[in-house]
């Protein structure tokens, strides 16, 4: 007999005992009393995730049905177009009939949930404890083997698929037949549910943490609660699910209430669990709710279940990235935004077409409406589109391979210094707080200083790379001889107008920023002195001068300055997260690797987008100025010569 055949009898069977059966007397076979004391000795301790604040973080927790059912706010409606309404506050005894197709109607819109599902589940747990169901069940496919499962209900499901109602369980499996003898050893596995499947773990193994020497430590992921073994970022591909699972801030332990669901006619205590529909609103695609545990596979062949389903372990999210940024973080934030695009979008189809449409519009109007080819990188002063800025820089890479590595390679040593410190924060910020642990405001300064060191090597990294490259295309463009490391050390002989430049241009973005009315000015800020660096190698100016000679370049060509620009460093900063994710998508390589691919990618393609900021600077330089309005002074530069090099000052009236 098939597990299909079986679970439809156990139904069928559910559903006469509900009708013929009289009241709620609790079902107790041989067994049952072992059963129960199995399920207490095994009971799980869970830590669910920290709520930042009302309506964001994890706002759920186990919830007991029976503070769901006999609700005025939910109805059962069936299975039609529209759907029709069945009941309001249907009670364990009507869904004890079955409805097949039919489906539970919480209250709020999974599709914008708000606080609506929050605050439900609030006054849910006012009046009812957590609670998890423990089902003692055997096998016939594997008759010496016994298997303990304990279910979690959580109203909503606040993952990247939002849905109403979310069924989780973890599984133990006992090598004995029967629970008396189940209680004379230990497990030989556990299997923890997430998404469309589930993580194996040996009784003792280090992943498995145990409270009390029995009872498991759950950690439910925020949002998704899909069952995890400790406190890390998890990576979602197939039967993980498509996303990254966080547990990485978890409560202190509770243990939930066991109710305890008896081995035989468990129906006639537990009538919902004859219940044939879901436990949600019906939705399109992934955004449909869950059906309840009687129909799952490890309901009926809970052995057969965990053979073919459990895996050894999940794919953990590395900590921190190895430079620039990280394919794994890009791949989780891309899914939650596609995510929230598509729910937007679900009930208005051809909006998501369209906006598609109009994406791919935008990149071939932006692409079409520039030149690639004529590009040759040498000379350098003269006028480029901006699509022959990205391919001279390409050719010049490829004509001086070594050249630019090196700057690749020191660009690389100063991110991985930035990193080092970035990881070293994270640590005292996850670190666990006793009694000979530093004060709060100690461990608050230490980590406040290393977030500035990380801002400063960062903000000087990026500095260095444009001023050297910067430096060398100017040589090259002179016909002078020079190398990585001759452009390096000329950064290092005008560190000081530079790093007053650099100063001067973030300090004045900073503040800038702090508020929202300001921002416009912000970003023309950081546009129009985008040139500073550029100008201060190649004209031999102070920092104040070159910020104000950047100004006077991009003066009156605003936008054709800040279209390239953020096409340029965009595509640089995307290029290594685009293949990690295309990378995490089409292969089963681990994300440690895929990172450290992503990190080659980026230290190459930054000093490439730094080679097609100074061909952009040039461009500006070649061009001629607009006219100056009415009574502007002209303000044009003058050539002046220092150390046989020719150069460019500024007017002051500039």
């Amino acid at each position: 007999m098939t597990a299909t055949v079986r679970t439809t009898v156990t139904l069928a069977l559910s559903a006469l005992i509900v009708l013929c059966g009289s009241g709620q007397a609790k079902a107790s076979g041989p067994d049952d009393t072992a059963a129960e004391q199995l399920a207490d000795r095994y009971a799980p301790v869970v830590r669910m995730q920290q709520s930042t604040s009302p309506c964001r973080g994890e706002q759920f927790r186990p919830t007991a049905v029976e503070g769901v059912l006999d609700s005025q706010e939910v109805a059962l409606r069936g299975p039609w177009r529209p759907p029709d309404l069945i009941k309001t506050e249907p009670t364990a005894k009507d869904l004890g009939l079955g409805y097949p197709g039919h489906f539970l109607d919480f209250p709020g819109d999974p599709l914008r949930p708000g606080c609506d599902y929050a605050d439900w589940s609030a006054r849910i747990d006012a009046n009812h404890p957590a609670t998890v169901y423990a089902h003692v069940a055997t096998d016939p496919a594997y008759p010496g083997e016994l298997s303990l499962e304990y279910w979690f209900f959580y109203v909503f499901n606040d993952y990247n698929n939002t849905h109403e109602g979310d069924w989780e369980s973890i599984q133990l499996v006992f090598d004995v037949a029967t629970p008396e003898a189940a209680l004379t050893t230990n497990p030989t596995a556990v299997g923890y549910s997430q998404h469309g499947g589930a993580e194996r773990a040996r009784w003792g193994d280090a992943k498995l943490e145990l409270a009390g020497g029995t009872h498991p430590v759950v950690y439910p992921a925020a949002g998704s609660h899909a069952n995890k073994y400790g406190q890390r970022l998890y990576l979602g591909r197939g039967s993980e699910g498509l996303g990254c699972d966080d547990t990485t801030r978890p409560q202190a332990g509770i243990t939930p209430k066991v109710a305890y669901v008896p081995m035989a006619d468990y129906v006639q205590e537990y009538p919902w669990l004859a219940f044939q529909g879901r436990w949600g609103e019906r939705q399109r695609s992934f955004f449909d709710g869950p059906t309840g545990p009687n129909m799952k596979a490890s309901w009926t062949a809970p052995i057969q279940d965990a053979e073919n389903t459990w895996r050894d372990d999940s794919t953990v999210v590395p900590a921190g990235s190895l430079l620039g940024p990280s394919s794994t973080g890009v791949f989780c934030s891309a899914v939650a935004t596609g995510s929230n695009l598509v729910r937007e979008t679900l009930n208005h189809a051809w909006l998501l077409g369209l906006l598609i449409a109009v994406l791919v519009a935008v990149i071939w109007y932006v692409a079409s409406r520039t030149r690639w080819t004529d590009a040759d990188p040498l000379p350098a002063r003269r006028r480029r589109a901006w699509g022959q800025t990205v391919t001279a820089s390409v050719q010049l890479f490829r004509h001086r391979p070594a050249l630019f590595g090196g700057f690749s390679a020191a660009f690389a040593v100063l991110g991985l210094i930035t990193v080092s410190l970035a990881r070293l924060q994270a640590e005292r910020r996850d670190a666990p707080i006793d009694l000979g642990a530093p004060t709060e405001d100690a461990t608050g300064f230490w980590a406040s200083a290393l977030a500035l060191a990380v801002t400063i090597i960062t903000i000087a990294a990026y500095t260095v790379l444009l001023a050297a490259v910067m430096r060398t295309l100017d040589q090259l463009d002179r016909g002078n001889p020079v190398t990585a490391t001759a452009a390096l050390r000329y950064v290092v002989d005008i560190r000081r107008p530079l790093a007053r430049a650099a100063t001067q241009y973030v300090v004045v973005l900073f503040v800038l920023t702090i508020f929202v009315a300001t921002i416009p000015l912000a970003v023309y800020y950081a546009v129009s002195r985008a040139f500073a660096v550029q100008a201060l190698v190649a004209e031999h100016l102070n920092g104040g001068t070159a910020l104000r000679r950047s100004r006077r370049l991009v003066r009156r060509r605003w936008w054709r300055t800040a279209g390239p620009l953020a096409l340029v460093v965009g595509l640089a900063l995307a290029a290594g997260p685009i293949t990690g994710i295309v990378l995490l998508l089409a292969t089963d390589w681990s994300p440690v690797l895929v990172d450290v691919i992503s990190s080659v990618i980026f230290a190459i393609a930054m000093p490439l987008a730094a080679t097609a900021v100074a061909y952009l600077y040039f461009d500006r330089v070649a061009t001629p100025p607009p006219s100056p309005a009415a009574g502007e002074p002209a303000g044009g530069p003058e050539t002046y010569s220092r150390d046989g090099e020719q150069g460019v000052q500024v007017r002051a009236d500039s």
